[in-house]
């Protein structure tokens, strides 16, 4: 009976063993038993699978140093000395603690490592492949920051919008305002050579049989001036329109710049009688390549607003430089001046400094003469001082290849 018993239990021992190895065998990650001494007690064939180890080389009954000794040799732990690495492992392994941690073998897999200590010393060592896991976090992560800078470059883009909207809402309406002033001083500007012209007229109507040459003339130089200056605005308006629409053309040949300016400046005596024009012309060149009326459009507008905005200061300086392939001409009065606030602004269209109160004008003729200047692929330069007068300068090259090979009528805009 007795030893019928002990067989039994024998029995019982063998099958919970066998099952016990076919558990471990079957269980899906790497598992090591070690003993206090890193003897590996129990193995799987996951184990030597997922470290792309040889069960031949480490059996159970190897010391896991081995295990640690080859890894470092063939690189596994990275750069540096393999004794050291090794000596690091054995310091952690040693005290048995639970700790956790992945790795990326050789082969390419993310192993997730686990230790827990075992009643009696040593501990269980546990291997699982983690790599889809973890690869898919990491390309969540990827996604998320990439989403994030998508986030963060759309509302950098939205918020440039919103300030460009915001700009352009507030350009608009400064736009508009300028606009409506136009309006305002273009109504003004046409009545009041229209009102000279007929009060010039009313007059020789009521004197027409008791009139003096010298009356004549009188009243005939009121006209003119009159119709000059509406022919001007008028050229203006148009010149703006054609600009402002692509429709500019200009006739690019040789010319005199300095002719140009003399017979700007004879018709601009002619009106206002009380100025005297300072001319210096000598240095410049003797042709440059430029659209003769362009011209003349640009220094009549320089002229008139010499005379114009110095009423009582009654000199005005014209003067011509050459240099190199350049030339200049300096157009200076002794007038208002130009607030330092209001420099920058000088060349918009619309806008008036604020010296200007109370002096005739459209806004138009600056911008007008900088982009009929740029066109001719010259610039031009505002210098001024409030109470000291204003100096424009232009400058325009004497030959431009860009120029002369144009057509005569080629279209600029």
């Amino acid at each position: 009976m007795s030893n019928r018993c002990d067989a039994n239990a024998i029995d019982g021992r063998e099958d919970a063993t066998g099952l016990l190895h076919a558990t471990i065998d079957n269980f899906p990650g790497g598992i090591c038993v070690l003993d206090n001494d890193l003897t590996m007690l129990v193995t799987n064939r996951k184990f030597y699978e997922l470290l792309d180890l040889s069960e031949d080389m480490f059996p159970a009954g190897s010391n896991f140093e081995g295990v640690f000794r080859y890894n470092a040799c063939r690189g596994e732990y990275g750069p540096g000395d393999p004794k050291e690495k090794v000596r690091e492992r054995l310091s952690q392994v040693r005290r048995f603690e639970e700790h956790r941690f992945d790795r990326e073998v050789g082969t390419g897999l993310v192993i997730e490592m686990r230790s827990a200590p075992k009643t009696g010393g040593g501990c269980v060592l546990t291997y699982l492949d983690v790599t889809v896991n973890r690869r898919a976090e990491q390309a969540l992560l990827r996604h998320k920051e990439t989403l994030e800078e998508l986030v963060l470059l759309r509302t950098e883009e939205i918020e440039r919008q919103a300030e460009e909207l915001r700009r352009l809402l507030g350009q608009e309406r400064h736009t508009n305002e300028l606009q409506r002033q136009f309006v305002t001083m273009t109504s003004h500007e046409f009545r009041t050579p229209l009102a000279i012209i007929d009060g010039a007229a009313q007059r020789l109507q009521r004197r027409k049989h008791a009139v003096t040459s010298e009356f004549i003339e009188d009243k005939v130089g009121l006209i003119r001036g009159a119709v000059s200056r509406m022919v001007d605005l008028m050229e203006s308006f148009l010149s703006a329109g054609r600009i402002e629409h692509g429709h500019m053309t200009y006739a690019f040949r040789p010319c005199s710049l300095r002719e140009v300016v003399e017979r700007c400046v004879a018709r601009q005596q002619s009106i206002a009688t009380t100025h005297h024009f300072h001319l210096k012309l000598d240095d410049l060149p003797p042709v440059v390549v430029a659209d003769t009326a362009a011209m003349e459009q640009v220094f009549t507008n320089l002229i008139s607003n010499a005379v114009k905005y110095a009423p009582v200061s009654p000199d005005i300086y014209i003067t011509g430089h050459s240099e190199g392939n350049g030339a200049s001409v300096t157009v200076a009065d002794t007038g208002v001046g130009i607030d330092a606030d209001d420099l920058p602004k000088m060349f918009q269209r619309y806008f008036r400094a604020r010296t200007s109160t109370g002096i005739a004008g459209t806004g138009i003729g600056l911008n007008l003469v900088k982009q009929i200047v740029e066109a001719h692929k010259g610039n031009i330069f505002l210098e001024s001082r409030k109470g000291q007068g204003t100096a424009f300068t232009v400058t325009l090259p004497v030959t431009n290849p860009m120029l002369i090979a144009a057509c005569d009528e080629a279209k600029v805009g």
